[in-house]
């Protein structure tokens, strides 16, 4: 049985090397977070880091 889930969540596609997608499906996993909601989670850091230093301005 499959669920459908749904969300308000754009999708992307997204290239990465292998390594570094080897990498972060192993920090995934020891983080307890699926693939993408750890990608998600690293983009949200680095743009708070953005905003903080002032290299991203909120419109």
């Amino acid at each position: 049985m499959v669920l459908s889930m749904v969300t308000a969540k754009k999708r992307i596609s997204l290239y990465l090397d292998e390594a570094l997608k080897s990498d972060l499906e192993r920090l995934a996993k020891i983080r307890k977070r699926s693939l993408s909601n750890l990608i998600e989670v690293l983009c949200e850091e680095e743009l708070e880091r953005a905003r903080n230093n002032g290299e991203l301005k909120d419109a």
